[in-house]
């Protein structure tokens, strides 16, 4: 028995709730899929550190045709109800260009995530190479800093043309390549007035088939693999961050669930106006005028025992919560949380976490992809029977299953989207 003839022999409507009962089924598949990447995404981002991304640029565009997509094909199934089957034709076509330009924005995206460091598995913080572990620039014999962010020279930023011969400089040295393969690193021509310089405070000298010290010493091979290390590191922007994007606005570090301040290599704990439940965990003393003041439970207490009101005027003391130091003004019953730096096992904790976030979102737009694609080529087939003239009102079940489809991937990715640019 065909296809068609069985499809025949169904009591009308039965055929088309069957298929659309099956994809239903296996839609909801896709979303208990993904509600358990982010019921993951969202108990693993209660660690103790977290990295806040926020997704590239692309995804918005890519976010903006799975809408478009959609919509075309709501149009298309109104138009084949009507029997303007040349007008469906159209709207497929927008249709299907709309899907794969979902699909060219999130490739996109995946290169602005990799040109941002944001691997599928990778560091937070480059442990291998990092500016001024063991080497740093000069120019004209006068050292040039670097604040995890940006150059600087004698306290004012490095001029942006500099910035770009350094990183050329260190182009020179790796050519491109990811590991040290070849023992002989020569240049290709001068950067004067820039050097590398070591922590030792040995300048290098490169020659035409060796590199040695300014006491004419040849480099040993690891010496070597650690000045590569150092100019590979320069020449993908990741002296200090492995992420290459501006700290607090490309990505922002989360300690204990709270955003850090980032300065010259330093992480912050902001300063923050305690809420009641905030008050009531801090504990400690301090001594006014020589006499101590407990402070516990959200009060002052005098050495008498006396309750002091700090309704009015004002108070400074310090407490220790773990193995932070923090300052706390109380002025006129404000209770505030002095910026204060985090902890020497903070700063560990930092060093040693992987980018988890990275990992996610790649993980789910992938999949999500995957997904996608088998919506483009369901798409394609519609667009085939269209110019064939077989999508016509009897069968037009095809649409409504493509619409079902495209609707629920559409509003997953808008979610998807607004999760990972919205939470925390």
């Amino acid at each position: 028995m065909s296809v068609q003839k069985f499809k025949e022999e169904l009591p009308e409507g039965i055929y088309e709730k069957v298929k659309v009962q099956t994809l239903t089924i296996f839609c909801f598949a896709i979303v208990m899929i993904f509600a358990g990447f982010i019921s993951a995404y969202i108990v693993q981002s209660s660690d103790k550190v977290w990295v806040k991304l926020s997704p590239p640029e692309a995804f918005l565009y890519s976010t903006i045709c799975v809408l478009l997509t959609s919509a075309f094909l709501i149009a298309a199934l109104i138009s084949v109800k009507k029997g303007a089957n040349k007008v469906v034709t159209g709207l497929l076509v927008l249709a299907l260009l709309s899907g794969s330009s979902f699909c060219y924005y999130q490739y996109k995206g995946w290169g602005q995530l990799i040109s941002g460091g944001n691997l599928v598995s990778v560091h937070i913080v480059n442990s291998i190479g990092q500016y001024d572990s063991k080497f740093h620039f000069e120019k004209n014999g006068q050292r040039i800093d670097h604040d995890g962010q940006n150059y600087f020279m004698s306290g004012e930023n490095l001029d942006q043309t500099d910035v770009t011969k350094l990183r050329q400089f260190a182009h020179d040295i790796c050519e491109n390549k990811y590991q040290l393969v070849n023992q002989v690193m020569s240049l290709e021509e001068s950067w004067e007035p820039f050097t590398i310089v070591s922590s030792g405070n040995s300048t290098v000298q490169f020659g035409d088939t060796s590199i040695s010290w300014q006491n004419d010493s040849i480099l040993n091979y690891s010496e070597k693999q650690d000045l590569f290390n150092f100019a590979l590191a320069v020449h993908l922007k990741m002296e200090y961050f492995k992420l290459t994007g501006t700290y607090g606005t490309d990505f922002t570090l989360l300690l204990n669930q709270e955003e850090l301040e980032f300065d010259n290599r330093r992480f912050f704990y902001k300063e923050l106006i305690l809420t009641e439940e905030e008050i009531l965990g801090v504990e400690g003393s301090d001594f006014d005028e020589g006499k101590e003041i407990k402070i516990k439970d959200g009060m002052l207490t005098a050495e008498n025992g006396e309750i002091i009101d700090v309704s009015n005027g004002y108070w400074d003391f310090d407490y220790r919560a773990g193995k932070v130091d923090f300052s706390i003004v109380i002025e006129n019953g404000v209770w505030t949380r002095l910026r204060s730096e985090i902890s020497g096992d903070d700063y560990a904790a930092i060093k040693n976490r992987g980018n988890t976030a990275s990992s996610y979102l790649w993980v789910v737009s992938i999949v999500h992809f995957l997904h996608i694609i088998g919506g483009i080529i369901y798409l394609l087939s519609l667009f085939i029977l269209a110019l064939n003239k077989q999508i016509v009102s009897y069968n037009k079940v095809k649409i409504r299953l493509a619409n079902i489809y495209w609707h629920v991937l559409g509003g997953l990715w808008v979610f998807l989207f607004l999760f990972f640019q919205y939470y925390h």
